[in-house]
């Protein structure tokens, strides 16, 4: 994989009115072709940088997939104003996820950018957190 751009990625998730915030910044990829945009990078564990999640961002005629692949993995599946299933994989099983997304945005091109998504999480079509996602791509 290239790494030609510089990639950060800040996801909040508030629960019971509680706000938490992770940001990473690294290196990784992105094409541009017929529409679709394609974002790789890797994400290191901060306790344990020998272990990798490996992230593909697609953004494609208004709908959003994040794949998630590592110790924890998933494939959400964002699209405005439509609930999805999901499956979310953890060391100690698996389960599905609804995801509800209530905006995305993007402006971006082969150069950078940026998109945005809120979106709400939900088990057993009960609300269990609500969740931002903002990912801004530079050329390095």
């Amino acid at each position: 994989m290239d790494e030609r751009y510089m990639i950060t990625v800040v996801g909040k998730q508030t629960v019971d009115g509680d706000t938490d915030t992770i940001e990473v910044i690294t290196t990784g990829d992105m094409t541009i072709a017929d529409g679709k945009v394609t974002i790789i990078y890797p994400e290191y564990a901060q306790d344990e940088p020998s272990k990798v999640t490996d992230t593909t961002v697609t953004l494609e005629g208004g709908v959003l997939s994040i794949d998630r692949q590592g110790e924890m993995s998933s494939h959400l599946i964002l699209e405005q104003g439509v609930r999805h299933e999901c499956l979310y994989r953890t060391p100690v099983g698996q389960m599905f996820i609804g995801i509800f997304t209530d905006k995305i945005s993007s402006d971006i091109d082969e150069h950078g950018g940026e998109i945005n998504a809120a979106y709400q999480l939900d088990f057993n079509r009960s609300a269990v957190s609500y969740n931002e996602f903002y990912i801004s791509v530079k050329e390095k």
